[in-house]
């Protein structure tokens, strides 16, 4: 009977234990979401920490500290978790770039990496995604190519390093200015993509991944 009792109270802390853990990453994934959402809806500086642990139901009200640290390492994740995602179609596509003259290479490339972003606005969670990523650009506080690159996105370096070779009559210094600021506008693209969506008067992905792909090209590409 104390062996029956003993093996019945170890299952118990066992499964308990389980319950626990999966109520934290529950809660983790509840701030990740209400975060995203928030931001996309309202604005980042308009979001509150006790406005995202009261939107994702987190009994803690200190939650957002316990499980990130801060908001803005929050707001990170949310980032980078979508992210991650998004590039592993992305660095498969820039793989198959073929195109040997430099201008038509140059579209291709920006094809590639535009591409996932707009092809995710055709879903609900993209568009949120699309404009939580606008905000996030736009804030001084957080350095986004290094958190690109901090989370393992290899194909940003990859692309950077192809548009380069594209446009060698580019001074360096403009360039990668250039580049930065492309990143932002492809923000603002998939945001106005995801806003036709809506409203139901979207191109074809097609049409429209190119439109966006050769207005960036001629941005990169202008004369000095």
């Amino acid at each position: 009977m104390i062996g029956q009792s003993s093996g019945r109270s170890r299952c118990r802390e066992w499964t308990e234990s389980v319950m626990e853990i999966s109520s934290r990453q529950d809660t983790k994934a509840e701030l990740l979401r209400s975060a995203e959402r928030l931001i996309a809806e309202k604005g980042l500086g308009a979001v509150s920490v006790k406005m995202i642990t009261t939107d994702a139901g987190a009994r803690n009200p200190s939650a957002v500290h316990y499980h990130f640290g801060s908001i803005e390492s929050l707001i990170e994740e949310v980032f980078a978790k979508r992210y991650r995602e998004i590039e592993a179609e992305r660095a498969v596509r820039l793989g198959q770039v073929a195109e040997a003259d430099p201008q038509a290479r140059l579209v291709a490339l920006v094809e590639a990496a535009i591409g996932p972003f707009l092809e995710a606005c055709l879903e609900e969670n993209g568009r949120v995604y699309a404009r939580f990523c606008l905000q996030f650009v736009s804030d001084p506080r957080f350095d986004y190519a290094k958190l690109i690159v901090d989370a393992g996105a290899h194909s940003f370096v990859r692309l950077s390093e192809e548009i380069i070779a594209c446009l060698p009559h580019i001074p360096l210094a403009r360039l990668e200015s250039r580049m930065r600021q492309s990143f932002v506008i492809a923000m603002v693209q998939a945001v106005s993509f995801a806003r036709a969506v809506e409203a139901g008067g979207a191109p074809l992905i097609d049409a429209a991944v190119r439109e966006a792909a050769t207005c960036q090209a001629a941005y990169l590409s202008a004369p000095v």
